[in-house]
């Protein structure tokens, strides 16, 4: 059963939503707890090695999961080029995210 464009749609906004909501809440928390916007700030700044490593781990882990999907669709070739497809798509997309953070 095929889902409709409008319910896709409608599912990535709130998905997307209630991403940003977290964040705000995360951030308004982080103020709240430690009294001003740039303490909060400087503890970011602190702890800047540890998300390097935090990001690497994650990169790694989906590289990981990509390549055992790739793995499972040996034999499938319709559904092994929609993966290669979603994982050029997502290395762009991770490019493009580190790229903006030198």
């Amino acid at each position: 059963m095929k889902r409709s464009l409008l319910f896709t749609l409608l599912s990535s906004l709130g998905i997307a939503a209630g991403m940003i909501l977290t964040a705000a809440l995360i951030a308004w928390i982080g103020r709240t707890a430690l009294g001003s916007f740039e303490v909060w700030q400087q503890a970011l700044e602190s702890i800047r090695p540890y998300l390097r490593w935090w990001r690497a781990l994650l990169y790694g882990v989906l590289l990981a999961l990509w390549w055992d999907l790739l793995r499972r669709y040996r034999h499938r070739p319709q559904d092994r080029l929609r993966v290669k497809r979603a994982g050029t798509l997502g290395l762009l997309l991770f490019t493009c995210v580190e790229l903006t953070r030198l």
